[in-house]
């Protein structure tokens, strides 16, 4: 039986209970992996992975790239205290990842404006989220394995964005809307970013 029939016969267990190492033992795509390597499809050039958890994105990646957090999953991520002072240099990356890790982020204004200033012109963001209702019910019932569950939530954290929030928050940032796509059977939202230049100018 192949991975793509066993990963449409689990659906209901791995989108819900399975954790990705008993995803793994079963021979199926955690929701987990699954995002990842979606993501993945978007990524170009030289790689920032911000909130990265056990930065599995980065380690499969072939160029450069690096993960930070501020949670040490030993994972071999940069730690940093606060991902609103990212030690790079302005214009440094092709391309910066926050999957499924916006909401996490009390002082998100202030990390997504860092973020913009490490981005090249051309660069895009890459972010997944999943809307309030469904990250509710998967945080606090379904998903145990969950990295909130190991660390807890902090002051200012939410159970996700509806893609009217998330475009609102990228907007105040200087972000513009590329692409916006949904994907793991139409529960998840991808969204590509690029600067906008009318931000540059009022900068």
């Amino acid at each position: 039986m192949g991975r793509r029939l066993r990963n449409h016969l689990l659906a209901p267990l791995r989108l819900t209970v399975l954790s990705d190492d008993q995803c793994r033992r079963c021979g199926v795509t955690s929701i987990n992996e699954e995002r990842i390597e979606f993501a993945r499809r978007f990524v170009r050039g030289r790689l920032l992975d911000v909130g990265c958890g056990r930065n599995r994105l980065v380690e499969g990646y072939p160029q450069f790239g690096i993960g930070v957090d501020v949670f040490d999953w030993r994972a071999g991520a940069l730690i940093l205290k606060d991902t609103s002072r990212l030690p790079f240099l302005d214009r440094s990356f092709d391309t910066i990842t926050i999957l499924a890790a916006l909401n996490h982020i009390p002082n998100r204004d202030a990390v997504l404006t860092d973020v913009r200033r490490v981005l090249r012109d051309n660069g895009r963001v890459v972010l997944t989220m999943i809307t309030p209702a469904l990250s509710t019910i998967g945080h606090r019932v379904l998903w145990w394995y969950g990295e909130d569950w190991a660390r807890g939530m902090a002051d200012g954290e939410v159970f996700g964005f509806t893609p009217r929030q998330v475009n609102a928050l990228m907007h105040d940032a200087g972000f513009t809307l590329e692409r916006h796509t949904r994907f793991l059977y139409r529960l998840n939202h991808l969204y590509v970013f690029r600067k906008r230049r009318d931000a540059d100018e009022r900068a």
